[in-house]
């Protein structure tokens, strides 16, 4: 779809354009693609209709905030120190998220036209990954962080509020997705009206809203997984994650079937997928997913 031809930062058409690194990627229900290239502090986008990429967004003076609290107390919070960790797309609203630290406080932007401030969490220093996304509703938020050695989950509204943490690693409410290396989960999570399920570092979860309770659904010994999504363009209910270039499919229960069995797959490009990362649906169901060895945005047609 988009890159191949050499790791760079380059917009036009996809003949041409150049992919430098995809940190997040989502799409919206135009089949527009949107990743993030934390290194550049930009956002990026392959126009579908269009055949081009283009710079949807740059981190710069747009995402300055000025906060004042209840009390009166005001607080600039600059670009300059702001580091994008997470896309989100809101598929009831169709409006796009970016989820950024400030030191380890988060702040979720929508970055739908303009830039502006959607929900806040200042009550804990914690963020060091933000881990998945997941809208229950159009004006509703549940995502979930990773700290040094802790996981968290907060949910809150979409009108510039601040959010409640509803699950920690640290308390009986335990939904642990977080490594003792420190490095980032792969995790994917989808949410209903009542429910959020979350799959990450191998372990399936159930969190029910309220009253809150968490249940450990499944668990995958010994396996590591490239990526995770949810399929946001049809909320079956069902989580996918890959190896290599096999994508298998989670329901509730978290049972496991393959979705995709790499041994089917015909390479039009003779480029034999090594490992998929940021994978995302397009609203025909295909499979898109960056692949970081040739640079490029790359689709399985279903």
């Amino acid at each position: 779809m988009v890159g191949g031809s050499g790791a760079g930062d380059v917009d036009g058409p996809v003949r041409t354009a150049k992919i430098n690194q995809v940190d997040s990627m989502i799409v919206d229900k135009n089949n527009n693609v949107y990743f993030l290239d934390s290194q550049k502090l930009k956002i990026r986008k392959f126009n579908s209709s269009k055949g081009t990429v283009e710079t949807f967004k740059t981190i710069n003076q747009d995402f300055n905030w000025d906060y004042k609290d209840a009390n009166g107390n005001a607080k600039h919070y600059d670009y300059k120190n702001l580091m994008p960790l997470k896309l989100a797309y809101n598929v009831a609203s169709n409006k796009l998220y970016l989820a950024a630290k400030v030191s380890a406080q988060t702040i979720i932007y929508d970055i739908t036209g303009g830039v502006s401030v959607a929900a806040y969490d200042f009550d804990h220093e914690e963020t060091r990954f933000v881990d998945f996304i997941a809208f229950p509703d159009a004006e509703s938020i549940l995502y979930g962080v990773t700290g040094s050695h802790e996981s968290h989950v907060y949910e809150g509204k979409l009108n510039q509020s601040q959010v409640e943490r509803i699950a920690s690693s640290t308390s009986y409410t335990a939904l642990d997705l977080s490594d003792y290396y420190g490095y980032p989960p792969v995790a994917a999570a989808h949410a209903t009206a009542d429910k959020l399920y979350v799959f990450g570092r191998s372990k399936m979860y159930s969190l029910q809203l309220f009253p809150v309770k968490v249940d450990k659904v499944a668990v995958y010994e010994d396996t590591r997984f490239d990526s995770a999504s949810a399929h946001n363009g049809t909320h079956n209910g069902k989580l996918y994650m890959s190896i290599a270039g096999t994508v298998y499919e989670m329901g509730e229960a978290g049972n496991m079937t393959t979705f995709i069995n790499e041994n089917d797959l015909i390479y039009k490009d003779g480029l034999q997928i090594r490992q998929m990362k940021q994978m995302v649906f397009d609203n025909n169901g295909n499979v898109i997913f960056y692949d970081d060895n040739s640079k490029s945005i790359r689709r399985i047609n279903l």
